[in-house]
């Protein structure tokens, strides 16, 4: 077997970190940072999800929370799409190609239903039987909505509608169980805190596999899947940190870090295998990120932000997040990303 030589092996290395680099700094240089605003007479929006035609879902109202309604950007503008009757407070949460959105309604927090938003109007999906808290948080392009719902024993049950018909898929491990996506195959990711941290899984064919941390053993958390099955979200290191994680046939893959040493949070992820999420850079602020052909880069803020979060990319390269401003310096906006090479 032939030996590398350090003194040969040391200026290809060096050429492929210019090269990284360079990348790098040309995608920053060819960003194009979006502010979306907010409704009406708000001060305050998030995009959570967006489809290939850019129409973006999330919620927009006071900086404070106390009055939110979940929102679909479309065409230029923010649409309110309201909440169920008696309720007061609704959030937008993804958002399949046809434009239709889920999310939840509420008037309490035990008073909890999932919504359809279709062509604008609110759509309860129901809960089970003596039962009243159920949540939709992913859709995909064949309009299967995947959510949880309580049991009137109390316990946490995985949903599936298909067609508008909901279907039990049984008990999740814990009531701190959460749906991060949904692809077209049926597949179903999430988490669930467990008595030694959060175990991320993918629900197929009615099985779940646990996906396994960075460190073998530690926590894992999952947002999103694509048509692929890859898996993203984060989890434990071997080091005791936390890195944005991207799973392959079950296989965990770190994929670094904005600085040495900081936390990073994928959440999301296209069907080109591009992720989005969030980390923290050098002086500790959350800055969103986008990760492509095995480099991470900081998509910066809106114009005299410190804090961006990425949320979910499109398969137009197409980012969205919310970001804070020089103008909203307290609050943050609904924001887009794009790369002006793919517009």
């Amino acid at each position: 077997m032939r030996r590398s030589d350090s003194s040969t092996t040391q200026p290809f290395k060096t050429i492929l970190t210019v090269a990284v680099v360079f990348s790098a700094v040309s995608l920053a240089a060819q960003l194009r940072v979006v502010d979306l605003g907010a409704l009406p007479g708000a001060n305050f929006s998030q995009a959570w999800a967006i489809n290939d035609r850019g129409e973006v879902a999330g919620s927009s109202g006071a900086a404070e929370g106390v009055v939110q309604h979940a929102a679909l950007w479309s065409d230029g503008e923010w649409i309110d799409l309201g909440t169920l009757p008696g309720h007061t407070f609704s959030h937008g949460i993804d958002i399949n190609k046809r434009g239709d959105v889920v999310g939840i309604s509420r008037s309490t927090i035990e008073n909890t239903h999932a919504v359809l938003w279709e062509d604008g109007l609110a759509i309860d999906l129901g809960t089970l039987p003596g039962a009243d808290y159920s949540t939709a948080e992913a859709i995909n392009d064949r309009g299967q909505i995947a959510g949880t719902a309580l049991s009137a024993a109390g316990d946490l049950h995985l949903i599936r509608w298909d067609d508008g018909q909901m279907i039990d898929l049984g008990p999740l491990p814990s009531l701190g169980t959460f749906i991060g996506g949904i692809n077209d195959r049926g597949e179903i990711a999430g988490f669930s805190d467990q008595p030694t941290g959060a175990r991320a899984f993918v629900w197929s064919d009615g099985s779940f596999a646990e996906l396994p941390a960075l460190n073998g053993s530690g926590f894992s958390i999952a947002y999103d899947i694509n048509k692929r099955g890859w898996v993203v979200g984060y989890s434990a290191t071997p080091d005791g940190g936390a890195h944005a994680t991207l799973w392959r046939d079950g296989v965990p893959t770190d994929l670094g870090a904005l600085a040495e040493g900081r936390l990073s949070v994928a959440t999301g992820i296209n069907d080109r295998g591009e992720v989005v999420g969030w980390g923290y850079n050098a002086e500790f602020e959350p800055r969103a990120f986008l990760w492509s052909d095995g480099q991470m880069v900081d998509l910066g803020t809106l114009p005299g932000g410190t804090t961006s979060f990425a949320m979910d990319i499109n398969d137009r390269g197409v980012v969205a997040g919310f970001s804070n401003s020089e103008e909203v310096p307290t609050a943050v906006h609904a924001t887009i990303w794009t790369d002006r090479r793919r517009e």
